[in-house]
């Protein structure tokens, strides 16, 4: 059943929307009729907290990448026709997005994000007042904001001031700058659901609409489908075609430099290359995870170079 992903600033209130929801969906179900399809649902919030992961592994790219490996697996695993899953993590980045759009889809289930809307300075705030009343409680002066703010309660559970709950400042400030904001034209932030933080709370109806209303079908295209494995070679070829775009985009640095627009022989969608130059090993490990993505996902050989670049250019937009 559905995948709801929450994104947005560290300390922006997403695990108190991403509670809001599954207090809503849990009220829906206890009220659906027995034995319908509603009826049997079920909700997880998959977080920090759920995981046991510790806020200081985003000090370190290879800690982070591994947290980021366990949040996945956990909420791939969840998947199913009964279960609605929260992904209540950061998922600032748009790759991440992407790799648990393309998992719901392989399970023929609807997906959305929600994207928490707070300024950054009210985060740094927030952050730093954890412990006690969160800032949409008393201890929070609305006066600073300009405008009243909705009495939440507790900011996503946060423990004691400077304890795990609170993010380093350093690692508040990276997190914060390398956010990647969710775009609802992009079809893997589809649909998308903006929270502005003095709302009391999100349009939870039309969430629950979105993903569990009637007539709600999900089609598997040609990227997602599980098909036998109908061309012998889809493997070499998958392996081939990622290398050969791989080898041209370095290629490409090394006489050109980075950034820019590089076309693809044979597709007709070109690359769009970040302007900071990508070192091999962030080239290959684009390629290992769209492997891993597509390796039991048959396409036609002459899909492999359009949906590679499509992925690729997801990842570094």
């Amino acid at each position: 059943m559905p995948l709801i992903i929450i994104s947005g600033y560290p300390c922006s209130g997403k695990t108190t929307r991403a509670n809001q929801i599954a207090a809503y969906f849990n009220e829906r179900i206890a009220a659906a009729a027995p034995g319908s399809r509603e009826s049997r649902l079920r909700v997880h919030i998959v977080n920090t907290e759920s995981l046991s992961l510790s806020r200081i592994v985003y000090r370190d790219a290879r800690a982070e990448k591994e947290a980021r490996a366990t949040e996945y697996s956990t909420i791939k695993r969840l998947l199913s026709k009964d279960d609605v899953v929260i992904a209540d993590g950061l998922n600032y980045i748009k790759g991440m997005r992407y790799q648990l759009f393309c998992e719901a889809k392989a399970v023929l289930t609807p997906s959305c994000v929600v994207h928490v809307a707070a300024p950054a300075d009210s985060c740094r705030l927030w952050n730093s007042a954890r412990g006690g009343e969160t800032p949409f409680g008393h201890a929070f002066d609305a006066a600073d904001e300009g405008a009243a703010t909705p009495q939440l309660g507790k900011l996503e559970d946060a423990p004691a001031q400077g304890g795990a709950g609170q993010y380093p400042e350093d690692i508040l400030k990276n997190l914060i700058f390398r956010y990647e904001e969710p775009n609802g034209m992009a079809r893997w932030d589809s649909p998308l659901f903006t929270v502005p933080y003095i709302d009391e709370k999100p349009d939870l109806e039309g969430i629950w609409n979105a993903m569990a209303g009637k007539g709600i079908m999900v089609k598997a295209n040609q990227a997602t489908v599980l098909k036998p494995a109908a061309e012998g070679d889809y493997l070499h070829e998958l392996g081939k075609t990622t290398q050969e775009i791989v080898s041209l985009v370095q290629e490409h640095q090394r006489n050109s430099g980075g950034g820019g627009t590089l076309p693809v022989p044979g597709c007709n969608i070109p690359l769009q290359l970040p302007a900071n130059h990508l070192t091999p090993s962030q080239l290959q490990g684009v390629r290992r995870d769209y492997m891993k993505l597509n390796r039991s996902h048959v396409v036609g050989k002459d899909r492999v170079r359009e949906l590679f670049v499509e992925y690729f250019n997801s990842r570094f937009e």
